[in-house]
């Protein structure tokens, strides 16, 4: 089985959510709730084989459904239309620059993918939520949780590294369109010396 990851491991405190003063943070957070979604997805699979369709399954299907119809859309504008162009702009090395290009059309082919298996998932889901017997396919299910689980492995990987070439302002640049993106206030600056 191997070791395991020490991002993964649990903390014995839970920490607060990223803001977004903090994108990259905020970038792993939205991590981190796609893939409680994506559990849920596993865990409604299963109920459904088990007990049908009731209340706990159509609520269930409902919160996965209200997460990957926004907030997974938000995040990967945030990351194509907001960090991706960003780093473009600030990597001056030529061959970082070609690697980062190889990175950037990776990604965002593995987000049109992404995009095709959640559609495969959200018709039936809908159907579950309104409290109708739909068949979730399992093969459906595990190839978005395993896309996503690589595609979310091979961000984290890179993007942490690939945020050194960002200075303070482009960080607030960032948030404040994450910010906006979601109609959210972004934090005011500190009036601290």
């Amino acid at each position: 089985m191997g070791t395991p990851d020490p991002a993964r491991r649990p903390r014995p405190f839970p920490q607060p959510p990223a803001g977004f003063d903090d994108p990259l943070e905020m970038l792993f957070g939205c991590h981190r709730r796609i893939e409680k979604q994506l559990e849920t997805l596993r865990r409604l699979r299963a109920h459904l084989d088990a007990k049908g369709i009731d209340a706990e399954a159509s609520a269930a299907a409902e919160s996965v459904l209200r997460y990957f119809r926004k907030a997974a859309v938000d995040h990967h504008q945030d990351e194509e239309q907001d960090v991706f162009p960003l780093l473009e702009t600030r990597i001056a090395d030529e061959a970082e620059k070609a690697r980062f290009h190889a990175l950037r059309a990776r990604l965002e082919t593995e987000h049109r993918k992404l995009e095709e298996s959640w559609a495969r998932v959200k018709k039936p889901l809908e159907g579950i939520a309104e409290g109708l017997m739909r068949t979730l396919a399992e093969a459906d299910v595990a190839a978005l949780a395993g896309s996503y689980t690589a595609h979310i492995r091979a961000e984290e990987e890179t993007l942490r590294e690939l945020f050194r070439y960002l200075d303070a302002r482009d960080l607030e640049a960032l948030g404040r369109s994450m910010a906006a993106r979601r109609s959210a206030p972004f934090p005011p600056r500190s009036s601290a010396a």
